[in-house]
């Protein structure tokens, strides 16, 4: 009884997670329809003026943060990084109110149009950077380091803001500083994409390498920029760094589908596939390991199998009377 009442709940606010959605949908619909229709018009009638560029500025607003905000409401719909999620909700809000009164603003030029859609790449920027940081935080593994993510995201996007704002614009030591800060948070965000990676024990030599590159690259890039060297083999040095980093990540995120599929084929006290009843149509079925789906109803699933295994030695952690692996004494 507990179970249909939690799944009646569940199906009952279906509607009213959907609904910010839905709007966002019809906003990113309507909007692009009616900048098509004004588009064409203008092209066939031959008339371009400040009037029609303002509404077509307003429509690609409209087209552009409808987007972001339902990027934003599909993952709090899906509960991942709520908090921000909704951060970027909100400033992607302020930041659409920003943009059109910079559009319609009497005696306003190009210049804050400018400024304000500058601040929109930046926000998308900020975004992308934030959410390995924000996934890695969710899953509580290397929290001091997704912390530091999150926060050398926020610095980076309120100095990139002030550049952008600023009157004077041509400071050029902050703007350096500002690329530091933007090469910092994009390494944080490179490591903690690779601290997602299921990786295992056997391939952490692989990780921390390409983490130990990842800062390299950083650093070398920060203090060229300082330094602005003229010798031609620091730009190598750079440029190989970047390529052994490149290299390093797919090699990784191959490596771990390699052992991911390995597990299925070392299997010893489980079969790949067990028998499940879709929570959809209650059919009774058997379904293999992976990403399945339902015989009747065509519902999808993920299904992962692993057996414990000692790290050190792989030896099966099954059906043992201590926390000890009796192969290589490792303690676990």
């Amino acid at each position: 009884m507990a179970d249909s009442t939690d799944v009646q709940s569940v199906t009952d606010s279906l509607p009213a997670r959907l609904r910010l959605k839905r709007i966002f949908l019809w906003g990113l619909i309507s909007s692009l329809t009616t900048c098509t229709v004004v588009a064409v018009a203008v092209l066939l009638l031959g008339e371009f003026g400040r009037l029609t560029a303002r509404i077509l500025g307003t429509l690609g607003a409209v087209a552009v943060h409808s987007a972001f905000a339902m990027v934003c409401a599909h993952s709090l719909e899906k509960r991942r990084w709520p908090a921000l999620s909704t951060v970027g909700l909100v400033l992607f809000g302020i930041n659409f109110v920003v943009l059109v009164l910079c559009i319609w603003w009497p005696g306003w030029g190009d210049e804050p149009v400018l400024r304000a859609t500058l601040t929109t790449a930046a926000l998308l920027a900020a975004y992308i950077l934030a959410i390995p940081c924000a996934a890695l935080r969710e899953k509580r593994r290397w929290v001091p380091t997704a912390l530091a993510g999150l926060a050398a995201c926020a610095v980076a996007l309120l100095m990139t803001l002030v550049c952008i704002w600023a009157e004077d614009t041509e400071n050029v030591v902050f703007g350096k500083a500002t690329l530091i800060a933007a090469f910092v948070a994009f390494s944080f965000a490179h490591t903690c994409l690779l601290g997602q990676v299921a990786a295992g024990t056997a391939l952490d030599w692989l990780r921390q390498g390409t983490v130990v590159i990842v800062w390299v690259v950083a650093g070398l890039a920060s203090w060229m920029l300082l330094t602005e060297p003229d010798d031609e083999i620091w730009f190598r040095l750079l440029g190989a760094a970047g390529v052994t980093d490149a290299c390093g990540s797919l090699a990784l995120i191959i490596m771990a589908k390699i052992r991911q599929v390995g597990k299925i084929e070392q299997l010893e006290s489980c079969a790949a596939r067990l028998e499940i009843v879709c929570p959809r149509c209650s059919s009774r079925q058997m379904v293999e390991a992976g990403t399945p789906t339902c015989v009747d109803c065509g519902l999808k699933f993920r299904i992962e199998i692993e057996e414990p295994r000692c790290a050190k030695c792989g030896y099966l952690q099954w059906q043992l009377t201590e926390r000890r692996c009796p192969e290589c004494g490792e303690t676990f």
